[in-house]
């Protein structure tokens, strides 16, 4: 089953995004080869839902952080290794020596410069696996008790091949001989073709686990535990946004039993950051990839959606609230679909006026607290937090305080339990003088 979530929600929690600088892609982009660059955005695009796949590549990834390695070649290295293996020669060893022999036919009368090419690429490319068994051993030496070793020694198995032995012992010629070179291409783009497809893919895959653990030394972050489904929570300590420098840690843990976390605060306070938070780290974790955070347990969920920027849609007629509402409907038809989600609903119908909008917070978080699945609810509408603790015991509460310093507010950004009754919204438009403005203005 593939993990469920849609285009809001990637945009409300800015997962995508290649060139965008503040995406979270973009945090762990940086790969040195392209196919590293196309799987990182490939493992982005499909978390998983089972515990043994998110917590192989969880450990995998942890291992690489220890060990400390890079690959043994530069981008340019790596291209020209690429290009070369992924040309393919023919599998008959007759047709590809004549292709060969017609190049160095050509050398000879007309100067042709692709046979020189082709010697050259080679040459780089033997150099290039040399380097690339070495450092294979040197991993395989290092993962005694982790699942990759299997990989490595899968991969190792392929340069180890006694076929590929005539490869080895060219390793310290300086230039190949014609028959050498005949030999040599005819092994690597024939006979070998489909394994060194699979040795490229294997780099690819090396590649994204150096790069994402370097993220994640550089940054302190942790490895996520994954655990069964059955267990419904979602326990993080020290969670904080990677886009912010120098944020605030929180700790959310979300259980079976009380399975709302029902959030209030002032404008400006930090919910919605927050709950971004919670939504990236959980989304990471399912990728199996490091949480910005002190440490992380979950169940594994079947997916994710959020309503946080919702906007109303001028083509269809919707107006803002009429959008929010059909978010909630959908989202609704997900969770009544028996999916184990977590869902994130930032504000809940902004659109209205506060007495439907406190009657419908009301109603729509009581009706989803029955149901399975994890749920993050925050709001201005105290009452309806108020409300909702009278009569509701699978919601807990708490909030984002705010300190008031003469007449200017200051936030901590620091949970604490309960509802808050915080209110700084006039406040804030009298420091920026508006109304002054608007009267000067006549």
């Amino acid at each position: 089953m593939a993990f469920v979530i849609d285009q809001q929600t990637l945009n409300d929690l800015n997962i995508l995004g290649r060139y965008k600088r503040d995406s979270i892609f973009s945090f762990f982009s940086g790969t040195i080869t392209e196919g590293g660059d196309r799987l990182l955005e490939k493992m982005f695009q499909h978390p998983f839902t089972k515990v043994e796949q998110i917590n192989k590549r969880s450990s995998i990834i942890s291992f690489f952080e220890k060990i400390r390695v890079s690959l043994p070649f530069d981008t340019q290295e790596f291209e020209v290794f690429e290009n070369y293996l992924n040309t393919p020669a023919p599998r008959n060893r007759v047709t590809a020596g004549f292709a060969i022999i017609r190049g160095k036919l050509l050398n000879v009368i007309a100067n042709d410069e692709a046979y020189v090419l082709i010697r050259e690429d080679l040459e780089k490319t033997i150099a290039v696996l040399v380097r690339l068994k070495r450092f294979l051993q040197s991993i395989d030496q290092q993962a005694a008790n982790i699942p990759y070793r299997d990989e490595v020694k899968r991969l190792l198995g392929i340069l180890n091949n006694k076929k590929f032995k005539p490869v080895w012992e060219c390793k310290e010629v300086r230039h190949l001989g014609f028959k050498q070179l005949l030999k040599l291409d005819y092994i690597l783009r024939g006979l070998f073709y489909d394994q060194m497809e699979d040795l490229l893919q294997g780099v690819y895959a090396i590649d994204v686990y150096i790069t994402v653990s370097n993220v994640a030394r550089k940054n302190k972050y942790a490895y996520a535990k994954a655990v069964d489904k059955s267990e419904k929570y979602i326990d993080i300590k020290g969670v904080y946004h990677p886009a912010i420098a120098n944020a605030v840690a929180n700790d959310i843990y979300i259980g079976k039993d009380k399975n709302v976390f029902f959030l209030t605060g002032a404008n400006m306070a930090g919910k919605s950051t927050l709950m971004k938070s919670v939504g990236v780290a959980v989304y990471l974790a399912h990728m199996g990839f490091p949480i910005a955070g002190k440490e992380m347990t979950f169940s594994v969920h079947d997916g994710i959606y959020t309503s946080i920027n919702v906007p109303d849609n001028i083509s269809k007629g919707y107006s803002h609230f009429y959008a929010e509402v059909l978010r909630v409907k959908h989202i609704a038809q997900e969770v009544a679909s028996k999916k184990q989600l977590l869902v994130v609903f930032d504000e809940l119908f902004k659109g209205t006026n506060v007495k439907d909008a406190s009657e419908a917070t009301i109603s729509i978080i009581d009706a989803f607290s029955k149901n399975k699945g994890t749920f993050i609810v925050s709001t201005h509408i105290m009452e309806a937090g108020e409300a909702l603790r009278k009569n509701n015991h699978s919601l807990f509460f708490k909030y984002l305080p705010t300190i008031v310093e003469g007449k200017v507010p200051a936030y901590t950004y620091q949970l604490e339990k309960g509802i808050t009754n915080d209110r700084q919204g006039m406040m804030i438009i009298k420091n920026e003088r508006i109304l002054e403005i608007i009267k000067g203005s006549r």
